[in-house]
């Protein structure tokens, strides 16, 4: 790697192409369940005032109301959880030079892209790569003269030839601790 020339580490197209379909599959799935919640809400609602009128108990008739508007909540935190994830692979990148690695998430507003692990390691703070969930995590700390601000843990979904920048990472990297 020769100096001023960095390595550019994104997903490959069949990477996010897989990561457009499951968004694309997932709303498909989220608004068909939404219309038939939609769809059916006028029949319970109509069995509801027979049954009041009956005299019978509608505790049954509630707890298919609740559990329909739970399963609404449940599935727009899910599909809001997609589109977060398609968008952190679609513009995630790691830049890998002389002096460390960063990590940024483009599609994403700065404040979210930082939440989710955007940011700037040099080699001597990297302490640890791991692998937590769906996300790579490289975590700060590695450089014990750096006292005076915590450094940033950096994380991303996926990239092509995360080989190659593993085996950089652990090339590199003076202060990383491994585990047996």
């Amino acid at each position: 790697m020769s100096a001023g020339s960095p390595l550019v580490f994104r997903p490959s197209f069949a990477q996010r192409a897989m990561a457009m379909l499951l968004f694309a599959g997932s709303w498909l799935v989220g608004v068909r369940a939404l219309a038939q919640i939609m769809e059916r809400l006028p029949v319970l609602r109509a069995s509801l005032k027979v049954a009041e009128s009956a005299g019978e108990p509608t505790w049954s008739f509630w707890i298919a109301v609740t559990a329909a508007i739970g399963a609404v909540v449940a599935g727009s935190i899910l599909l809001l959880g997609t589109l977060v994830g398609v968008l952190m692979v679609e513009g995630s990148q790691v830049f890998v030079d002389d002096l460390g690695l960063s990590v940024e998430h483009n599609a994403l507003p700065a404040p979210l892209a930082r939440r989710f692990g955007a940011g700037r390691l040099l080699w001597k703070q990297v302490s640890r790569i791991e692998r937590s969930g769906p996300f790579f995590i490289l975590r700060g700390g590695g450089d014990p003269v750096r006292l005076d601000q915590k450094d940033p843990n950096l994380r991303f979904l996926l990239v092509d030839e995360l080989e190659r920048l593993v085996l950089t990472i652990l090339e590199r990297s003076p202060n990383l601790k491994h585990d047996d």
